[in-house]
Parts: structure tokens; C-alpha cells; sequence
């Protein structure tokens, strides 16, 4: 229960800072300081999804059936964890290759959205598995 607890404060915290992140991005922009958060708030919560979703890994590990990626939670989990990775891993890439800058920007600004828009879905079927909804 410990393991799930701890899954479950991870992911919230990593989507309330991907989230802020966002918001940061689409609010901010004309701030002085609003890229430096941005990239703080983002990589922050980005790993705290990635460890999250190893807590996850561990939790199942620790059960007796030990079933991975047996549910729609644990596969939209995945493409998530996915997402979380390659939208900083872009958001950084855009300043080691200039010559690329835009078309990378909108792959960023596009897998940022799809993230905020698949972590609650992946949350809410997560309360469905805990049968807490």
C-alpha cells in the first residue's frame, strides 16, 4: 500500500508541475524569467513522473502475480512516461540545434499539450484500477 501511496503523490505532483509548467509557457511569456521557470518547473515534475512510474514498476514487481501492463492505466501509463521524457528532452534540444528551432518548437509545444491532456486520463483510470472511482 506504501508503494501505491507513494506512485499515486508522485504522478499528482509531477502533473501539477507539468501543468504549471504549461501554464507558465502560455501565461508568462513577455516576464524576463519565464523560460528559466519554465525549464525548472518542467524537468521537475517531468522526473517526478519518471520516478513515479518506477515506483509503479516496483509495486508490481512486489505483488505475487506481478501482471505488467494489464490494464488501460498501465499502457496510456507508458506512452505518458513516454511523452514526459521526450517533450523536455525537445524543449532542450531546440537550443543545441538552431538551424532546426522551429520545426522542433512545435513538435515540443505539441507533445507538452498531448502530455497535459493524457496524464489525467491516465489518473482517472488509475483511480478506476485502485477502485477508488
Amino acid at each position: 500500500m506504501l508503494l501505491f501511496l507513494t506512485h499515486a503523490a508522485l504522478m499528482a505532483s509531477g502533473f501539477l508541475l507539468v501543468f504549471s509548467a504549461m501554464i507558465v509557457a502560455m501565461t508568462q511569456r513577455k516576464k524576463r524569467w519565464w523560460l528559466k521557470s519554465h525549464k525548472a518547473i518542467g524537468l521537475t515534475g517531468g522526473s517526478l513522473l519518471l520516478l513515479g512510474a518506477v515506483v509503479a514498476i516496483a509495486a508490481v514487481a512486489s505483488t505475487p502475480a506481478g501482471d505488467h501492463l494489464r490494464t488501460p492505466h498501465t499502457w496510456l501509463g507508458v506512452l505518458t512516461v513516454c511523452a514526459a521524457i521526450i517533450t523536455p528532452t525537445l524543449g532542450l534540444l531546440q537550443f543545441r540545434l538552431p538551424q532546426k528551432v522551429g520545426t522542433i518548437r512545435v513538435i515540443h509545444r505539441l507533445f507538452g499539450r498531448l502530455l497535459n491532456l493524457m496524464i489525467p486520463i491516465t489518473i482517472f483510470l488509475g483511480l478506476r484500477v485502485a477502485e477508488i472511482i
